[in-house]
């Protein structure tokens, strides 16, 4: 990698609080604005933009899931406005209100008794069946990549469950397995043994 963009990287890396604009860290890298958003872009794949609002999320992500922060505090410690740009920027990433991730979140501790390292939360969004069809490749790759990175055995993949949470139907009582009165959660063992045999 370039070493003027590896510098910028780093500076972002320690900046996601503050308003990151393309001015300052093409001065950074010691290259005119638009020199640098093409340099950027060949050697990361995205815009500078792109690239800070990613990592942003992806750090966001990890810190609902842990449970230790709330979404307005996320707001400021990312550097966004308001509630309702983070959230429409969170939405976009992982098809899921922040809020309502950090709710499915604790709903898992909860009925699983685990920590935040115990489980793997993955979404996407659908219309239909094919669209299920269609990410289910991108989900069982990302999934081996999660469970390589996490340092999981064979034998801890095969005891693993899986749990779908679905829209809650209004006609549907509210249990412990409701979550926000907004989904269910249900274990699914047969996409689960259907991921196993494709991995």
């Amino acid at each position: 990698m370039d070493a003027r963009i590896g510098k910028v990287l780093d500076h972002i890396e320690s900046h996601l609080s503050s308003k990151l604009a393309l001015n300052d860290l093409a001065q950074i890298s010691c290259m005119s604005p638009s020199y640098f958003h093409r340099v950027f872009k060949k050697e990361t794949g995205r815009t500078p933009f792109e690239f800070i609002e990613e990592i942003k999320m992806r750090k966001a992500y990890t810190l609902l899931l842990s449970g230790t922060h709330k979404v307005h505090e996320l707001t400021e410690i990312f550097g966004y406005s308001d509630y309702e740009t983070f959230t429409r920027a969170f939405k976009k990433h992982y098809f899921i209100a922040p809020d309502d991730l950090k709710a499915i979140a604790q709903k898992i501790k909860t009925l699983l008794n685990i920590g935040p390292e115990g489980f793997i939360i993955k979404t996407f969004e659908v219309d239909t069946i094919e669209d299920i069809k269609e990410h289910i490749e991108d989900l069982v790759h990302n999934l081996k990549e999660d469970l390589k990175r996490k340092g999981y055995s064979d034998e801890d993949i095969k005891k693993a469950k899986v749990l779908s949470i679905m829209p809650k139907i209004n006609s549907v009582p509210q249990d412990e397995n409701t979550i926000k009165n907004k989904f269910i959660i249900a274990e699914d063992q047969k996409t689960w043994r259907t991921l196993l045999n494709s991995m």
